[in-house]
């Protein structure tokens, strides 16, 4: 299994060094000019309060854009944080087995003393791995740029915001790495995760306005992302064990879809 993940470990340095530079740039970006923000906070305050109800909870369900928690909440956490990693999370969960079918390599790797349950753990292992790391480096970013621009805000409830996003983008690879592993082909493993992704964002936004989707918004793993009450020191930690149980079940179905396809 060492072998496995070092060598995909390897073959993928660049893009997690992309990954990691790009999260870094985007949240530098966003708050390093807070400072200039603040300053017109009363005229900017007024503009964003006459937005509509949809629009205000699709950017975050709060028009306090200009405090410490509504900036970052409205500019890293509810929306541009989880959007990059989940687009990170569902490359892998689609590509750590779905490339090996495209390049040819899959039968070859399991024609080696390796296991279809030891093949996929590692494949698994590497995923984690990578997305732990970008999100570590949008955590550290985040901290260190929030201190030097002014946002005061306890560490450790960027650490629980940073955790549960953790979770929501985990759980949307997982869907990803569950499809890929039933061989159903990179369209699908890509396309599925991102719809329940980007349905799951409007749904669950939506439903604070709109009655009828308050059920429907239950299904998909946004409804459990409460990014703003996190930021307030106010954690649902039962929401955020429902994120990881999403993606324990959807990794362990893939490990039993995987072990029973045919391959080759």
């Amino acid at each position: 299994m060492i072998p496995v993940i070092r060598w995909t470990l390897w073959q993928r340095r660049w893009s997690i060094l992309g990954w990691s530079f790009g999260v870094f740039a985007l949240i530098f970006i966003n708050l390093v000019f807070y400072p200039s923000f603040k300053d017109q906070a009363a005229e900017l305050q007024k503009s964003f309060s006459n937005l509509p109800d949809a629009a205000v909870q699709l950017i975050g369900g709060s028009t306090d854009f200009f405090s410490p928690v509504g900036f970052l909440n409205s500019q890293i956490y509810f929306l541009m944080l989880p959007l990059i990693l989940t687009v990170l999370a569902i490359a892998l969960g689609s590509s750590l087995i779905g490339r090996e079918e495209d390049e040819g390599t899959l039968e070859s790797l399991l024609a080696n003393p390796v296991s279809r349950n030891t093949l996929l753990s590692a494949k698994a292992i590497v995923g984690l791995t990578i997305l732990f790391v970008v999100t570590t480096v949008s955590l550290i970013t985040t901290a260190t740029l929030a201190k030097i621009v002014g946002l005061d805000i306890a560490l450790s409830k960027l650490l629980i915001a940073t955790f549960a996003c953790f979770g929501l983008v985990l759980s949307v690879g997982a869907i990803a790495f569950f499809i890929a592993s039933t061989g159903r082909g990179r369209a699908f493993s890509i396309s599925i995760p991102a719809f329940v992704a980007l349905g799951g964002y409007i749904i669950a936004s939506l439903a604070g306005t709109v009655d009828w989707l308050k059920i429907p918004s239950k299904f998909f793993p946004f409804h459990y992302y409460q990014s703003e009450s996190i930021l307030k020191g106010s954690t649902d930690w039962a929401f955020i064990l429902i994120l990881f149980l999403i993606s324990t079940v959807f990794i362990a179905i893939a490990f039993i879809a995987f072990r029973r396809r045919d391959i080759g």
